[in-house]
């Protein structure tokens, strides 16, 4: 599997088919595309002084709009805890919390974060904010309607009542794309069979934060564990914490003969 999708493996072993029915990692809903060359019309024939300055202009350009990519929570607490093979494969995605809160919000259960942040507990079946733990290190009590997520742990788990943890595959999505790239050209006529062109070309004119696209493109999804929520510079499902491809513009003289 690729190193930017989580989990591969079914996450319940006993439901390989129906429990994972989902998205493509491809699926992009909505997508716009268009392209234009415009020859500015006026002195093409270049006559003259003014006709060498005037004449011979082109603008074009590529414009590309579309939805983000889908991609699965996964988490890797139950490998530092050796369970990969207790858990059968199954403890890589989280359980779900309150499908409608911030998808970056995520508890641990209080006995697991002892186990793993020495907080001790007061209540077993009670849970605390891991966006805080990573953060700042404070213990805030939250519950299960407080977060999208919960970390898929052993006492989550027995709390629960299974080791399965029900976030669907492929079920977050990552920042949309939004990209113009253009070109301004400009071409002198030197003799009949001689062309000058002086070139100007910009990608990512608008600027746009763009992961994973273009030149300088870098990672196009954020991180994805949930393990990570609250990390400063690596939270997860934190779109800003993505590396983007940021404008580039290039010059260039071409001679064609």
């Amino acid at each position: 599997f690729a190193f930017d999708i989580a989990p591969s493996n079914a996450q319940n072993p006993f439901c390989i088919n129906k429990c994972e029915r989902a998205l493509s990692n491809i699926d992009r809903p909505h997508a716009f595309s268009a392209n234009f060359i415009y020859d500015v019309p006026f002195y093409k024939e270049q006559h003259g002084f003014l006709g060498h300055v005037l004449g011979g202009w082109q603008v074009n350009g590529v414009y590309v709009l579309t939805s983000g990519e889908p991609y699965t929570p996964g988490q890797f607490f139950n490998g530092l805890l050796g369970l990969g093979n207790t858990y059968l494969t199954s403890g890589d995605r989280p359980f779900i919390g309150n499908p409608k809160a911030d998808k970056r919000l995520v508890a641990i259960s209080q006995v697991d974060a002892d186990v793993f942040f020495g907080t001790g507990f007061t209540n077993p079946n009670g849970f605390y904010s891991l966006n805080a733990l990573n953060s700042t290190g404070d213990i805030v009590t939250v519950s299960p309607a407080d977060v999208h997520f919960i970390l898929n742990l052993p006492n989550s788990a027995r709390i629960f009542g299974t080791p399965f943890g029900d976030a669907t595959r492929n079920s977050l999505r990552g920042p949309k794309l939004n990209q113009l790239n253009m070109g301004l050209f400009k071409n002198i006529k030197i003799h009949e069979s001689v062309q000058l062109q002086l070139r100007a070309e910009a990608y990512n004119v608008l600027n746009h934060p763009n992961p994973g696209y273009g030149v300088n493109g870098n990672g196009y999804l954020p991180d994805f564990f949930t393990d990570d929520a609250g990390v400063p510079q690596s939270r997860f499902a934190e779109n800003k914490d993505i590396t983007y491809a940021r404008r580039v513009v290039q010059v260039g003289i071409r001679l064609s003969f």
